[in-house]
């Protein structure tokens, strides 16, 4: 899921003249242009890794309310073959598609080097991209922003994200006893983080872009694990065009990840807008995890075999 600033969150789960004559050529084009692209990612998806490449991330702060959240976004730069500039995109595993954002009003002209209209070359790998007009490309403490790096990317790949370290490494293959590691679900291409708590286990998406909550689940749910008498804060948010209430307070339950209960959640959210539960329903998860809980930890996600873990419950 898109995390948008704007001192709070929005979470976002042509016209033409053709001469009759040119319909069928313009069809077999489409078409021609479809199967490129189908080919292209499946060779890459199906290529391996023959050795470590590492990426360093920086983060973003935000602020709901007047109050400052640190470390909300990743953001990851990446290069395009014929330009020296430095780009962009942030990582948003809540998401299953790449986006590349509009850039029209910024009247910047991107030299991007692409295979076909929607496949672009960069220096970290192909990157399949929907464009996203209703998104525009921003400046931010000198970065130039042009788009997310959804699940898509990470399809067959191994992932290590070394959050004290800033790095995510696509690694060839690594040691499994050196992880605490369970079997992985996917949510269209999406990774699922299990929690297990009294005898149970949650299913909370995986979402780097919507970090502004550790833990983000139904009112239910958040009933069961809310501290009683906690304080609970309200924050008005932006979403599906109308202004909901977000309601914050402490967590109190034991719980587990991947085998580690050292991990450490403080607060848990849910939000007043029914459409997020109806949406946790149809995904059938319990709600969505950020990155919050993760920053001493590294953390592995193999899309390959369908296993994700913790390096050793740091």
């Amino acid at each position: 899921m898109t995390h948008t600033r704007q001192n709070g969150a929005t979470i976002t789960l042509k016209k033409s003249a053709t001469l009759p004559s040119a319909e069928p050529l313009s069809s077999i084009m489409t078409i021609i242009k479809i199967i490129s692209t189908f080919i292209i990612l499946f060779f890459v998806s199906q290529a391996s890794i023959s050795q470590t490449t590492t990426i360093n991330f920086e983060w973003s702060n935000d602020s709901l309310n007047g109050l400052l959240f640190e470390k909300t976004a990743m953001h990851i730069p990446i290069h395009f073959e014929n330009d020296t500039n430095t780009y962009y995109f942030q990582l948003d595993t809540g998401s299953d598609q790449t986006f590349l954002y509009s850039y029209d009003s910024l009247q910047i002209n991107l030299p991007l080097s692409h295979l076909t209209e929607n496949v672009f070359k960069s220096d970290i790998g192909l990157l399949n991209v929907v464009k996203l007009n209703t998104k525009k490309c921003y400046l931010e403490d000198g970065r130039l922003h042009i788009g997310t790096l959804g699940a898509d990317f990470f399809t067959k790949k191994i992932v290590e994200i070394d959050f004290p370290m800033q790095q995510i490494r696509f690694l060839p293959s690594y040691d499994s006893t050196s992880f605490k590691l369970k079997a992985m679900k996917l949510s269209y291409g999406r990774p699922i983080i299990q929690i297990e708590s009294q005898n149970k286990t949650y299913d909370f998406l995986f979402d780097t872009g919507s970090s502004l909550f550790e833990l983000w689940t139904t009112k239910s749910i958040w009933n069961k694990f809310r501290e009683k008498s906690s304080n609970v804060d309200e924050f008005p948010i932006s979403s599906w065009g109308k202004i909901n209430t977000a309601y914050r307070t402490t967590l109190n339950r034991n719980f587990s990840i991947c085998f580690c209960n050292s991990i450490k959640i403080k607060h848990i959210w849910y939000n007043s807008n029914k459409n997020f539960a109806q949406g946790f329903r149809s995904l059938i998860i319990d709600g969505i995890i950020g990155n919050k809980p993760f920053l001493d930890q590294i953390l592995l996600i193999d899309f390959e075999n369908k296993k994700i873990g913790v390096k050793q419950c740091i």
